[in-house]
């Protein structure tokens, strides 16, 4: 469904992407890389929030690299930010709303409380929250609060920018759980640096590091590959250790 051809971008005249090509089809397509790599700058370019210096950004085989935010938003790509922006203010079931309304202006048959029921089937901690703000909900739960809302807007391909940030390692695994559950009926873009936990449910996967992609793979090839192991993984190489300076 989105394909990335070339793609170079930067801010102010540094540039931050350097050639990207990638593929993102079925199930979970997951870029990892280190803080810095440009996964953010990634996401921004293809959402139309950064206008790419060079290289092309297709959707369905359409460009829209030159399209702005909300026309891509349109076309049913959603956006699930790093650490999640909210509506703080509003109630939860009004995030949801809000959701909604995106729906409703492409054109979709909207059903906002069956919507709302199956984000919440999927989010169940959300539902006694409905009536309060934003918020007052814990770290965890404003992620799910930001995916459900997402999810009400019927989109076509879900882009998820490092979803894990700042949460407690039970989140994370239950946050990943609910994800690959998701990718079951839609497709998802997904950045992360968690790779222990992310890489596993991935169909695909891509390395970035310093603005360019050094390994692609399945999520099994990636975790067979001795650099990610021991840089991401943190495993020792097998062998014997170096001997100290000086050392016979």
């Amino acid at each position: 469904m989105l394909r990335v051809e070339g793609l170079v971008a930067g801010y102010y005249g540094s540039t931050v992407l350097d050639g990207i090509d990638f593929t993102s089809r079925s199930g979970v397509t997951l870029v990892i890389g280190p803080n810095g790599a440009g996964k953010s700058t990634l996401i921004r370019s293809i959402v139309g929030l950064l206008r790419p210096v060079l290289g092309r950004i297709e959707f369905d085989g359409h460009p829209i690299q030159s399209l702005r935010a909300e026309a891509i938003a349109k076309l049913g790509i959603a956006t699930v930010p790093e650490r999640a922006r909210l509506f703080r203010e509003l109630r939860v079931i009004d995030n949801l709303r809000i959701g909604s309304r995106l729906a409703e202006r492409r054109g979709e048959a909207v059903d906002f409380e069956a919507d709302m029921k199956a984000a919440l089937a999927l989010f169940p901690d959300l539902k006694p929250k409905l009536p309060d703000r934003a918020s007052g909900l814990s770290g965890g739960q404003q992620q799910m609060l930001s995916i459900a809302r997402a999810l009400v807007t019927h989109p076509r391909l879900l882009v998820m920018d490092e979803p894990t940030t700042g949460l407690h390692p039970t989140l994370v695994k239950e946050l990943v759980v609910k994800i690959e559950e998701v990718a079951r009926g839609l497709p998802i873009l997904l950045t992360e640096q968690n790779v222990m936990q992310t890489v596993p449910i991935a169909s695909q996967v891509y390395l970035l590091e310093a603005g360019r992609i050094v390994l692609s793979g399945s999520s099994a090839e990636v975790l067979a590959d001795d650099r990610v192991r021991r840089v991401y993984l943190g495993e020792r190489r097998e062998g014997p250790e170096p001997l100290p300076a000086g050392g016979s």
